[in-house]
This record gives structure tokens, sequence and C-alpha cells, in this order.
């Protein structure tokens, strides 16, 4: 299942980009040649938020560590590397929707050592 999520076109015109909290991650929106893009706002650095970060030619900079994201794809663009995720944009008159996943389930930990045993995947609860 996913979230559509909701900003005002004018909104993002005026300010060129913009930060939107969701349940499942923050989402930075940003225009691109006048076009609307949607990637999570997290650096897979450090997870920094890339909203101050310096735009050129649809290329974001981290402001804290300089890793560098196409924000049509987020795709990495300075180095191989862990690409942001994308997320699909429509215009629907004034506004823009994106579609954004359902946040991932909160696994208690009787749930995550199953998962891990079932796995064969160490716990790090074994003795010798």
């Amino acid at each position: 299942m996913a979230q559509v999520v909701r900003v005002r076109l004018e909104e993002l015109e005026q300010r060129g980009r913009m930060r939107v909290e969701t349940p499942s991650c923050p989402v930075l929106v940003a225009l691109v040649e006048g076009r609307p893009y949607a990637v999570e706002d997290a650096c897979r650095h450090r997870q920094a938020s890339l909203l101050t970060g310096v735009v050129r030619d649809g290329v974001v900079t981290c402001p804290s560590h300089f890793w560098q994201y196409d924000l049509r794809t987020g795709s990495r663009v300075d180095t191989l590397g862990e690409p942001l995720p994308a997320y699909p944009v429509t215009v629907v008159g004034d506004e823009i929707e994106i579609e954004v996943p359902d946040p991932a389930p909160v696994l208690t930990m009787r749930e995550i050592l199953l998962a891990h045993a079932r796995e064969g995947r160490p716990t790090g609860t074994e003795t010798a």
C-alpha cells in the first residue's frame, strides 16, 4: 500500500523546494526545470536533511558531507552508492500528489528474534 501526500503547487513554485513530513519518512519535493520531483529527505551517509543543500542542474549536494543526488531519480552522481528512494509525483489541478510507501511496521523484540531464527541468522544471544 501507499499513502498520497498533497502539496500546493503555488507554495512549491514560491519556495523551489520543500520538506514534507510523512508517517513513513521525510520527503524533499523540488522543482527541476519547472517539473516537481520527490525523494526521501535523508542523505544515505548520516541521514542529514538535503533541504538546505545546493541544487544545480537537478543535483542536490548534501550540506553535511557533500554527497550528491539527482533529484529526478534519487541516484548518486558523485560516485557509486545507495540511491535515495524516489517517489511518483502527479500534478492534479493546483496540487502535487506524492505517492509515499506506508511506514514499515514496528516489530517487537520477539518478532525480530523469531524472524532471525527462521532465517538461520545469529541473534547475538547464543552462548558459547
